[in-house]
């Protein structure tokens, strides 16, 4: 019996034993498939609604997603990513180890010539711009979607991950710890009456963050209110004079927002807001919050700026 084969059905057992507690229902496993050149296969509903088969453990990986990249150097696959989005917002840029890997282009305009080039076994993008990948699926390569808006979607996403790169223990063991900092922060703010939560403003750039979006759950998660939190719009415009209305606590920018924390206090008619008033303005670098590991950090650093007298800045 070759090594893949072992290694994959010793992951099978692994599987079979973890699956109900760590698989909450986004990447379903469908079925384990026959047997196929290079040992036992994977079938995976992908976060499309689609069954996908990965015949072996991949070996060569392009990454379209910024998060989805960190995933794969946070548990030991990074030597496997041969083509990364450079291009675009969110780019692929960390770690540093990602200067030296292919530009593929981003989600939406991919260089699909380089891409075939570097033969990949597996192309992980973003479920809203799987359409785009489809001219590769064409050419005979196997495209998985990924879809985060929480924070149990992000952990189920790096087991996922795990599984499919035959990395699971790593994955599991990568995910334990960042929920024991979730804990531990949920354990200092649980008693908190909602009266002593902050209401908080948070920009992207001509947009903000409704309920359905991963920045509001990370509001939530650190013990704020987001004041578009009801929105039904996932990425609503803002509307300066309903801002001024909910008078939020703080605000956070995003550093992918032009705009700077001066630009924001110099708003025209937002010098009474609290956030204005008590200096309570911060700008959060967008890695920590584009669905990757480092997402524990930007809970860590909006708890920080919530409850300054809870967590020690």
């Amino acid at each position: 019996m070759n090594g893949i084969k072992k290694k994959q059905i010793g992951m099978w057992i692994i599987v079979i034993v973890l699956i109900g507690a760590s698989f909450g229902g986004g990447y379903l496993l469908a079925e384990q498939t026959k047997e196929t050149v290079g040992g036992v296969g994977l079938t995976l509903v992908d976060a499309a609604g689609r069954e996908i088969t990965i015949p072996k453990t991949p070996e060569r990986v392009i990454s379209l997603q910024a998060g989805t990249t960190e995933i794969l150097f946070a548990i030991g696959a990074g030597d496997t990513v041969v083509g990364v989005n450079k291009d675009g917002a969110y780019p692929s840029d960390y770690p540093p180890e990602v200067e030296n890997v292919e530009n593929v282009g981003n989600m939406v305009s991919i260089n699909v010539e380089k891409v075939v080039a570097l033969k990949p076994d597996i192309v992980f993008t973003w479920k809203y711009f799987i359409n785009y990948a489809s001219v590769l699926e064409e050419k005979g390569i196997t495209v998985f979607a990924i879809d985060v808006k929480t924070i149990d979607d992000l952990l189920e996403n790096i087991r996922t991950i795990g599984l499919i790169m035959g990395k699971l223990p790593e994955a599991i063991n990568l995910t334990k710890e960042m929920q024991t900092k979730i804990d531990d922060i949920s354990s200092k703010i649980k008693d908190l009456d909602e009266s002593e939560r902050p209401k908080v403003y948070y920009e992207l750039s001509t947009k903000t963050c409704g309920g359905d979006t991963f920045p509001n759950e990370i509001i939530y998660l650190a013990g704020g209110i987001n004041i578009y939190g009801a929105s039904p719009i996932r990425y609503p415009i803002p509307n300066y004079e309903y801002i001024i209305s909910e008078n939020p606590d703080v605000i956070i920018i995003s550093s992918a927002n032009p705009s700077s924390i001066e630009e924001v206090k110099n708003r025209e008619g937002w010098e009474n807001i609290n956030a204005i008033k008590n200096d309570r303005v911060y700008e959060i670098d967008y890695h920590y919050t584009n669905w990757g590991p480092r997402t524990i950090q930007g809970i860590e650093q909006f708890a920080k700026w919530f409850y300054p007298d809870l967590f020690q800045v």
